[in-house]
């Protein structure tokens, strides 16, 4: 069965081959690029002989993201459209580093271009980039570290832009209404918050996660939250 590389190799000698058809890629050629991704899947080849997920990492951190890098940052600015498979991987590897900067904005570029995710890929480009920067959100937040800018920037296109499945969102309004009604040791606590609005907007959050959802886990902190909201209202110590 022939790779989406070996497709792609291909496609662009055939490029290369008819002059009316063969353009500048970014300041080189068809050919550069055919070689570039012989070389690519060579690197490819030589990462899945690590067997430790830590050694695969460093390994994209020291070695791989830093030789491509230059090589998308050219692809990109040149403004070509067409399907790059350095360009697809490299925002995956961008986000098994952690480099978030890049990744965020090299994935929504690709759904901007409506580029396909790489080969063997299940997930959609919102949704991958969904899971990631929740995942990460969660663990600095356990740390007690900022979830930001990474987490505003992701949620506001959940919301107002991205259509994922239900399940997904939903993780997404309980992550971010339990964020707002931590205790000093950044467990989620009603009764550690006084103020109204930050009740209410987590309260609206949470609501939002369970009508998504119902199985998403938080008719308990609802019931927590309310109880505290009207404990307020009546000037009840609770």
């Amino acid at each position: 069965m022939v790779s989406p590389l070996a497709k792609q190799r291909k496609s662009l000698l055939e490029r290369q081959a008819n002059p009316s058809a063969s353009e500048l890629i970014s300041g080189a050629d068809t050919e550069s690029l055919h070689i570039k991704l012989i070389d690519f899947e060579e690197d490819r080849k030589h990462l899945r002989s690590f067997n430790a997920i830590a050694d695969r990492i460093e390994q994209k951190r020291n070695v791989l993201v830093p030789k491509y890098k230059p090589y998308v940052q050219a692809y990109l600015e040149s403004g070509e459209q067409f399907e790059n498979p350095i360009f697809t991987n490299l925002v995956i590897w961008l986000f098994d580093i952690k480099e978030l900067d890049t990744a965020i904005e090299w994935c929504m570029t690709a759904i901007e271009r409506d580029l396909p995710t790489p080969e063997n890929f299940r997930r959609d480009w919102p949704t991958f980039c969904a899971d990631e920067v929740l995942s990460w959100a969660e663990n600095e937040s356990e740390r007690g570290n900022s979830i930001e800018p990474y987490f505003s920037t992701v949620f506001e296109k959940i919301e107002k832009d991205w259509r994922l499945h239900e399940k997904v969102h939903a993780k997404w309004l309980k992550f971010a209404g339990l964020h707002l009604i931590r205790n000093e040791e950044g467990t989620p606590q009603a009764t550690a918050i006084g103020n109204l609005e930050t009740l209410e907007k987590a309260l609206a959050l949470l609501q939002n996660a369970q009508d998504k959802h119902s199985k998403v886990g938080v008719g308990t902190q609802i019931n927590k939250i309310e109880q505290r909201i009207r404990a307020i209202k009546d000037g009840t110590n609770l």
